[in-house]
């Protein structure tokens, strides 16, 4: 290694390939939390003001996922970019709306942590043990969203949607 004024270069231990899969790991956790903060903004909107808080709480859950991400990128010797984050268009009419729309998000990045992980474990085992996390993340992520999705219709069946909506808040 190079020294540069006493200071030892550092060499990125991550190819080019796993660089960008964890940089598109990383739009994706961004674009989840982003993603909350919108449904949370149109559920107090609706004032189900239990579901908002609940979906406050993901959008913060989605910035940790993000930080653990950054961190290794940094232990591997390299600096993640911040990327552009698309707008959320997505509209709520109620909680299921929105339960529909995280299920749907959190199912497809266990979908992209999954083809990442059966990339990295040819390419670079060191990342394939770091995405199992992920993975273990987002299987119970969808899993605790289709708990709460059957939950829901059976209290819009019972016409306890606010009932409901109060005990999303306490999750």
């Amino acid at each position: 290694m190079e020294l540069k004024n006493n200071i030892m270069a550092v060499k990125s231990l991550l190819n080019a390939n796993m660089k960008k899969w964890l940089q598109k790991s990383i739009e994706s956790e961004l674009y989840a939390s982003n993603l909350y903060k919108h449904l949370a903004n149109q559920l107090q909107r609706l004032r189900l003001f239990g579901s908002q808080a609940f979906f406050l709480n993901e959008s913060a859950d989605e910035l940790k996922h993000y930080q653990i991400i950054v961190e290794f990128i940094n232990d591997m010797g390299d600096v993640a970019s911040m990327p552009k984050v698309d707008a959320c268009a997505d509209k709520v009419t109620c909680i299921g709306d929105a339960l529909d729309i995280a299920y749907e998000t959190e199912y497809d990045l266990l979908e992209h942590y999954k083809e990442f992980y059966d990339m990295a474990e040819e390419d670079d085992c060191i990342v394939g043990q770091f995405l199992l996390q992920f993975i273990e993340i987002q299987r119970k992520s969808v899993g605790d969203y289709g708990d709460l999705l059957s939950k829901y219709v059976i209290a819009k069946e019972n016409k306890e949607i606010l009932f409901f909506d109060k005990q999303m808040g306490k999750i």
